[in-house]
Protein backbone atom coordinates (compact mmCIF):
# COMPACT_ATOMS: atom_id res chain seq x y z
CA UNK A 1 0.00 0.00 0.00
CA UNK A 2 1.25 3.58 -1.02
CA UNK A 3 2.82 5.50 2.48
CA UNK A 4 0.37 7.80 3.85
CA UNK A 5 2.49 9.34 6.41
CA UNK A 6 6.11 8.36 5.95
CA UNK A 7 8.08 7.87 9.17
CA UNK A 8 10.30 11.09 8.18
CA UNK A 9 10.40 13.46 5.35
CA UNK A 10 13.78 15.64 4.81
CA UNK A 11 12.89 19.41 5.04
CA UNK A 12 12.11 21.41 1.38
CA UNK A 13 12.68 24.92 2.65
CA UNK A 14 16.20 24.78 1.89
CA UNK A 15 16.94 26.38 -2.12
CA UNK A 16 19.88 23.81 -2.68
CA UNK A 17 20.07 25.07 -6.40
CA UNK A 18 21.06 28.65 -4.92
CA UNK A 19 23.85 26.90 -2.46
CA UNK A 20 24.91 25.06 -5.24
CA UNK A 21 25.71 28.12 -7.12
CA UNK A 22 26.82 30.25 -5.01
CA UNK A 23 29.42 27.66 -3.77
CA UNK A 24 30.89 26.89 -7.32
CA UNK A 25 30.94 30.97 -8.36
CA UNK A 26 32.99 32.09 -5.60
CA UNK A 27 35.85 30.48 -4.22
CA UNK A 28 36.04 32.54 -1.38
CA UNK A 29 32.78 32.57 -0.46
CA UNK A 30 33.57 28.46 0.50
CA UNK A 31 33.42 29.19 4.31
CA UNK A 32 30.22 27.15 5.02
CA UNK A 33 31.89 24.70 7.46
CA UNK A 34 34.02 27.34 9.82
CA UNK A 35 30.79 29.74 10.07
CA UNK A 36 28.20 26.15 11.18
CA UNK A 37 31.08 25.70 13.93
CA UNK A 38 30.93 29.12 14.80
CA UNK A 39 27.29 29.55 14.76
CA UNK A 40 26.66 25.78 16.74
CA UNK A 41 29.83 27.26 19.14
CA UNK A 42 27.29 30.21 19.35
CA UNK A 43 24.17 28.31 20.14
CA UNK A 44 25.41 25.72 22.70
CA UNK A 45 27.59 27.82 24.61
CA UNK A 46 30.64 26.32 24.00
CA UNK A 47 34.23 26.79 23.37
CA UNK A 48 34.92 24.41 20.37
CA UNK A 49 32.67 22.75 17.70
CA UNK A 50 34.25 20.62 15.33
CA UNK A 51 32.40 19.61 12.44
CA UNK A 52 32.38 16.10 10.57
CA UNK A 53 30.58 14.63 7.69
CA UNK A 54 28.25 12.79 9.67
CA UNK A 55 27.01 12.30 13.80
CA UNK A 56 28.96 8.71 13.57
CA UNK A 57 32.03 10.79 12.44
CA UNK A 58 31.87 12.65 15.20
CA UNK A 59 31.50 10.31 17.53
CA UNK A 60 34.47 8.36 15.89
CA UNK A 61 36.25 11.69 16.28
CA UNK A 62 35.38 11.70 20.06
CA UNK A 63 37.21 8.40 20.28
CA UNK A 64 39.91 9.23 18.41
CA UNK A 65 40.49 12.60 20.55
CA UNK A 66 40.69 10.19 23.63
CA UNK A 67 42.76 8.51 22.16
CA UNK A 68 41.70 5.32 22.83
CA UNK A 69 43.87 2.32 22.37
CA UNK A 70 43.12 -1.44 22.22
CA UNK A 71 41.95 -3.02 25.24
CA UNK A 72 40.66 -0.08 26.59
CA UNK A 73 36.84 -0.35 27.56
CA UNK A 74 33.92 1.95 27.43
CA UNK A 75 30.42 1.64 28.95
CA UNK A 76 27.26 2.08 26.75
CA UNK A 77 23.92 1.16 26.87
CA UNK A 78 22.22 -1.93 25.59
CA UNK A 79 19.63 0.19 23.97
CA UNK A 80 21.81 2.23 21.78
CA UNK A 81 22.04 2.30 18.13
CA UNK A 82 25.23 0.08 16.81
CA UNK A 83 27.29 2.94 15.62
CA UNK A 84 27.84 3.49 19.90
CA UNK A 85 30.29 0.71 20.17
CA UNK A 86 31.38 0.37 16.60
CA UNK A 87 33.45 3.56 16.97
CA UNK A 88 35.00 1.93 20.27
CA UNK A 89 35.41 -1.59 18.84
CA UNK A 90 37.02 0.43 15.65
CA UNK A 91 40.19 0.79 17.91
CA UNK A 92 40.48 -2.64 18.78
CA UNK A 93 38.87 -1.27 22.15
CA UNK A 94 36.00 -3.25 24.18
CA UNK A 95 32.40 -1.85 24.86
CA UNK A 96 30.92 -2.51 28.12
CA UNK A 97 27.07 -3.08 27.51
CA UNK A 98 25.02 -2.01 30.68
CA UNK A 99 20.96 -2.10 31.12
CA UNK A 100 18.96 1.10 30.70
CA UNK A 101 15.89 2.14 32.78
CA UNK A 102 12.60 1.10 31.85
CA UNK A 103 10.69 4.67 32.26
CA UNK A 104 12.43 6.56 29.66
CA UNK A 105 15.18 4.00 27.85
CA UNK A 106 18.26 5.49 28.57
CA UNK A 107 21.57 4.22 30.60
CA UNK A 108 20.30 3.11 33.89
CA UNK A 109 22.59 4.93 36.02
CA UNK A 110 22.51 2.28 39.00
CA UNK A 111 23.70 -0.40 36.81
CA UNK A 112 26.37 2.10 35.34
CA UNK A 113 27.95 2.15 38.61
CA UNK A 114 27.66 -1.59 38.95
CA UNK A 115 29.71 -1.66 35.61
CA UNK A 116 32.54 1.05 36.61
CA UNK A 117 32.99 -1.06 40.02
CA UNK A 118 33.42 -4.30 38.14
CA UNK A 119 35.82 -3.00 35.37
CA UNK A 120 37.75 -0.64 37.60
CA UNK A 121 40.93 -0.55 35.92
CA UNK A 122 43.42 1.95 33.84
CA UNK A 123 41.72 0.29 30.89
CA UNK A 124 38.53 1.79 31.80
CA UNK A 125 38.40 4.99 30.12
CA UNK A 126 34.77 6.54 29.63
CA UNK A 127 30.77 6.18 29.10
CA UNK A 128 29.08 7.22 26.15
CA UNK A 129 25.63 8.25 27.13
CA UNK A 130 23.18 8.31 24.67
CA UNK A 131 19.62 10.40 24.71
CA UNK A 132 16.58 9.64 23.53
CA UNK A 133 14.23 11.36 21.72
CA UNK A 134 14.91 14.77 22.99
CA UNK A 135 14.77 13.58 26.02
CA UNK A 136 18.36 13.95 28.06
CA UNK A 137 19.23 11.43 30.62
CA UNK A 138 19.77 12.10 34.52
CA UNK A 139 23.32 13.89 33.84
CA UNK A 140 23.77 15.32 37.45
CA UNK A 141 23.72 12.16 38.89
CA UNK A 142 26.13 10.31 35.67
CA UNK A 143 28.44 12.90 35.66
CA UNK A 144 28.56 12.22 39.90
CA UNK A 145 29.26 8.30 39.27
CA UNK A 146 31.95 9.31 36.19
CA UNK A 147 34.00 11.51 38.43
CA UNK A 148 33.99 9.13 41.19
CA UNK A 149 35.13 6.70 38.89
CA UNK A 150 37.60 8.67 37.44
CA UNK A 151 36.47 8.28 33.44
CA UNK A 152 35.28 10.77 30.79
CA UNK A 153 31.63 11.40 30.08
CA UNK A 154 30.86 11.29 26.16
CA UNK A 155 27.16 12.31 25.45
CA UNK A 156 25.56 11.14 22.78
CA UNK A 157 23.32 13.97 21.58
CA UNK A 158 22.57 12.83 17.78
CA UNK A 159 18.47 12.45 18.71
CA UNK A 160 18.55 15.65 20.88
CA UNK A 161 19.79 18.63 19.26
CA UNK A 162 18.33 21.76 20.99
CA UNK A 163 17.51 20.04 24.29
CA UNK A 164 18.40 21.45 27.25
CA UNK A 165 19.27 19.85 30.55
CA UNK A 166 18.57 22.57 34.09
CA UNK A 167 18.02 25.10 31.55
CA UNK A 168 21.60 24.78 29.90
CA UNK A 169 21.81 23.34 26.26
CA UNK A 170 23.17 19.93 26.11
CA UNK A 171 26.92 20.31 25.21
CA UNK A 172 27.39 22.86 27.86
CA UNK A 173 26.20 21.19 31.20
CA UNK A 174 29.27 19.52 32.00
CA UNK A 175 30.30 16.25 29.78
CA UNK A 176 34.03 16.26 28.00
CA UNK A 177 32.29 15.81 24.41
CA UNK A 178 29.20 15.88 23.45
CA UNK A 179 27.92 15.22 19.73
CA UNK A 180 25.21 16.10 17.47
CA UNK A 181 23.72 14.99 13.93
CA UNK A 182 22.05 16.79 11.36
CA UNK A 183 19.87 14.01 10.18
CA UNK A 184 17.78 11.75 12.35
CA UNK A 185 18.47 8.06 12.90
CA UNK A 186 16.91 5.44 10.69
CA UNK A 187 15.91 7.70 8.07
CA UNK A 188 17.10 9.10 4.82
CA UNK A 189 18.10 12.13 4.19
CA UNK A 190 19.52 14.70 1.47
CA UNK A 191 22.65 15.52 3.78
CA UNK A 192 24.89 14.04 5.85
CA UNK A 193 26.64 16.03 8.79
CA UNK A 194 27.93 15.82 12.44
CA UNK A 195 29.06 17.64 14.90
CA UNK A 196 31.54 17.49 17.69
CA UNK A 197 31.64 19.86 20.99
CA UNK A 198 33.87 20.31 23.87
CA UNK A 199 35.65 22.69 26.54
CA UNK A 200 38.46 21.30 26.23
CA UNK A 201 41.10 22.73 23.68
CA UNK A 202 43.37 19.41 23.58
CA UNK A 203 39.98 17.25 22.63
CA UNK A 204 39.31 19.71 19.51
CA UNK A 205 42.66 19.87 18.16
CA UNK A 206 42.72 16.20 17.94
CA UNK A 207 39.40 15.50 16.04
CA UNK A 208 40.52 18.30 13.66
CA UNK A 209 43.68 16.60 12.90
CA UNK A 210 42.06 12.98 12.44
CA UNK A 211 39.30 14.28 10.62
CA UNK A 212 41.69 15.40 8.04
CA UNK A 213 44.15 12.64 7.36
CA UNK A 214 46.59 13.18 10.45
CA UNK A 215 47.90 16.35 8.03
CA UNK A 216 49.01 19.94 9.29
CA UNK A 217 50.55 22.84 7.10
CA UNK A 218 53.85 22.11 6.13
CA UNK A 219 57.01 24.37 7.07
CA UNK A 220 56.60 26.80 4.44
CA UNK A 221 57.00 30.66 6.38
CA UNK A 222 57.63 34.07 5.25
CA UNK A 223 55.87 36.62 3.26
CA UNK A 224 56.46 35.04 -0.06
CA UNK A 225 54.70 31.41 1.07
CA UNK A 226 53.30 29.96 -1.41
CA UNK A 227 51.25 27.98 0.63
CA UNK A 228 51.57 24.37 -0.58
CA UNK A 229 53.41 22.29 1.63
CA UNK A 230 51.71 19.73 4.19
CA UNK A 231 53.02 17.07 6.89
CA UNK A 232 51.30 13.99 8.16
CA UNK A 233 52.11 13.60 11.90
CA UNK A 234 49.09 10.89 12.33
CA UNK A 235 47.31 8.49 10.97
CA UNK A 236 43.61 10.10 10.35
CA UNK A 237 41.08 9.58 7.71
CA UNK A 238 38.88 12.20 5.69
CA UNK A 239 35.80 13.22 8.23
CA UNK A 240 35.27 16.92 6.35
CA UNK A 241 31.95 17.90 5.71
CA UNK A 242 31.45 19.46 2.49
CA UNK A 243 30.80 22.89 1.48
CA UNK A 244 27.29 22.12 0.51
CA UNK A 245 26.55 19.74 3.18
CA UNK A 246 27.66 22.50 5.94
CA UNK A 247 25.47 25.34 4.02
CA UNK A 248 22.37 22.90 4.91
CA UNK A 249 22.97 22.28 7.87
CA UNK A 250 23.58 25.70 8.67
CA UNK A 251 20.13 26.67 7.63
CA UNK A 252 18.48 23.91 9.56
CA UNK A 253 19.95 25.16 12.29
CA UNK A 254 18.59 28.61 11.98
CA UNK A 255 15.58 26.93 11.75
CA UNK A 256 15.52 24.96 14.92
CA UNK A 257 13.45 26.78 17.06
CA UNK A 258 10.60 26.35 14.91
CA UNK A 259 10.99 23.06 14.02
CA UNK A 260 11.32 21.95 17.59
CA UNK A 261 7.92 24.03 17.78
CA UNK A 262 5.77 22.05 15.33
CA UNK A 263 7.47 18.67 16.63
CA UNK A 264 6.03 19.98 20.11
CA UNK A 265 2.21 20.53 18.16
CA UNK A 266 2.53 17.02 16.32
CA UNK A 267 3.31 15.38 19.80
CA UNK A 268 0.13 17.38 21.64
CA UNK A 269 -1.88 16.16 18.61
CA UNK A 270 -0.69 12.34 19.59
CA UNK A 271 -1.17 12.98 23.39
CA UNK A 272 -4.67 14.30 23.25
CA UNK A 273 -6.01 11.82 20.85
CA UNK A 274 -3.86 8.86 22.38
CA UNK A 275 -4.31 9.20 25.89
CA UNK A 276 -6.46 6.50 27.05
CA UNK A 277 -6.56 4.31 23.78
CA UNK A 278 -6.94 0.61 24.80
CA UNK A 279 -3.51 -1.55 24.54
CA UNK A 280 -1.61 2.07 24.19
CA UNK A 281 0.36 3.88 26.29
CA UNK A 282 2.05 7.01 25.53
CA UNK A 283 5.79 7.20 26.52
CA UNK A 284 7.03 10.77 25.42
CA UNK A 285 6.31 13.63 28.12
CA UNK A 286 5.05 17.22 26.75
CA UNK A 287 7.07 18.35 28.94
CA UNK A 288 10.20 17.89 27.41
CA UNK A 289 12.19 20.92 26.07
CA UNK A 290 12.43 19.03 22.45
CA UNK A 291 10.63 16.13 21.37
CA UNK A 292 12.44 14.09 18.37
CA UNK A 293 10.57 10.54 18.71
CA UNK A 294 7.48 9.84 19.56
CA UNK A 295 7.12 6.75 21.59
CA UNK A 296 4.53 4.34 22.47
CA UNK A 297 4.28 1.07 24.17
CA UNK A 298 2.04 -1.58 23.05
CA UNK A 299 0.41 -4.46 25.67
CA UNK A 300 0.57 -7.24 23.12
CA UNK A 301 1.36 -8.57 19.85
CA UNK A 302 3.85 -5.58 18.97
CA UNK A 303 4.65 -6.48 15.71
CA UNK A 304 1.10 -7.56 14.54
CA UNK A 305 0.57 -3.65 15.03
CA UNK A 306 3.07 -2.42 13.68
CA UNK A 307 2.35 -4.75 10.23
CA UNK A 308 -1.12 -3.68 10.50
CA UNK A 309 -0.15 0.16 10.46
CA UNK A 310 2.23 -0.30 7.78
CA UNK A 311 -1.10 -1.69 5.70
CA UNK A 312 -2.75 1.51 6.62
CA UNK A 313 0.11 3.42 5.15
CA UNK A 314 1.71 4.68 8.38
CA UNK A 315 5.47 3.87 8.59
CA UNK A 316 7.30 3.00 12.32
CA UNK A 317 10.71 2.46 13.74
CA UNK A 318 12.18 0.96 16.54
CA UNK A 319 14.40 2.69 18.73
CA UNK A 320 16.46 0.91 19.06
CA UNK A 321 16.92 -2.83 19.05
CA UNK A 322 19.15 -4.00 21.50
CA UNK A 323 22.69 -4.44 21.01
CA UNK A 324 22.95 -8.29 22.15
CA UNK A 325 20.25 -9.17 19.57
CA UNK A 326 23.14 -7.64 17.26
CA UNK A 327 24.68 -10.84 15.54
CA UNK A 328 28.23 -9.19 15.45
CA UNK A 329 27.95 -8.60 19.08
CA UNK A 330 25.59 -11.48 20.40
CA UNK A 331 28.89 -13.66 18.98
CA UNK A 332 31.74 -11.59 19.94
CA UNK A 333 30.61 -11.23 23.32
CA UNK A 334 28.70 -14.36 24.19
CA UNK A 335 25.46 -12.39 25.02
CA UNK A 336 22.35 -13.41 25.83
CA UNK A 337 18.62 -12.32 25.11
CA UNK A 338 17.48 -12.37 28.73
CA UNK A 339 20.77 -10.52 29.95
CA UNK A 340 19.12 -7.21 29.74
CA UNK A 341 15.66 -7.20 31.10
CA UNK A 342 15.08 -3.85 30.97
CA UNK A 343 16.00 -3.34 27.42
CA UNK A 344 14.42 -6.92 26.28
CA UNK A 345 10.78 -5.26 27.91
CA UNK A 346 10.94 -2.27 25.79
CA UNK A 347 12.02 -3.88 22.55
CA UNK A 348 8.94 -6.17 22.61
CA UNK A 349 6.93 -3.23 23.30
CA UNK A 350 8.05 0.45 22.21
CA UNK A 351 7.21 1.85 18.51
CA UNK A 352 8.56 5.26 17.39
CA UNK A 353 5.44 7.52 15.63
CA UNK A 354 5.84 9.74 12.64
CA UNK A 355 7.23 12.94 14.00
CA UNK A 356 9.71 15.24 11.91
CA UNK A 357 10.46 18.84 11.45
CA UNK A 358 7.90 19.62 8.10
CA UNK A 359 4.68 17.06 9.60
CA UNK A 360 1.67 18.25 9.16
CA UNK A 361 -1.06 18.33 11.48
CA UNK A 362 -3.21 16.50 9.09
CA UNK A 363 -0.71 14.19 9.03
CA UNK A 364 -0.92 13.77 13.24
CA UNK A 365 -4.51 13.45 12.34
CA UNK A 366 -4.26 10.71 10.43
CA UNK A 367 -1.57 8.43 12.38
CA UNK A 368 -4.10 8.65 15.44
CA UNK A 369 -7.05 7.88 13.05
CA UNK A 370 -5.01 4.65 11.98
CA UNK A 371 -3.68 4.19 14.79
CA UNK A 372 -7.37 4.01 16.82
CA UNK A 373 -8.55 2.16 13.58
CA UNK A 374 -6.03 -1.05 14.67
CA UNK A 375 -6.12 -1.00 18.29
CA UNK A 376 -9.71 -1.07 18.25
CA UNK A 377 -10.19 -3.35 15.19
CA UNK A 378 -7.05 -5.93 15.03
CA UNK A 379 -6.02 -5.93 18.87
Amino acid sequence: MKTVVPFYRYPTNVDIGSILKEASGDVNGLDNVETLEEVFKNFIGCKYAVSASSGTNALHLAMCALDLKRGDKVICSINAFVNVPEVVRHFDAEPIFVDCNSDDYMINPAKLKEAIAKNKSKKLRAVIVNHMGGKVADMEEIYAIAKEGNIKVIEDATDAMGSKYKDKMIGSTGADMTVFSFVPHLVRDVVSGGILVTESESYATRAKLYRNHGLVDGQDEGIYSVGYFYDMIDIGLSYKISEIDAAICLRRLKDIDSAMENRAQIASIYKKELEGIDHITIKTSLDESNITNFFIEIDKNRDHFARELKKEGVEIRLHYIPLNFMEYYKKKYELKVFDFLSSLEIYQKTISLPIFDEMTQDEAHKVCEVVKKVANTYM
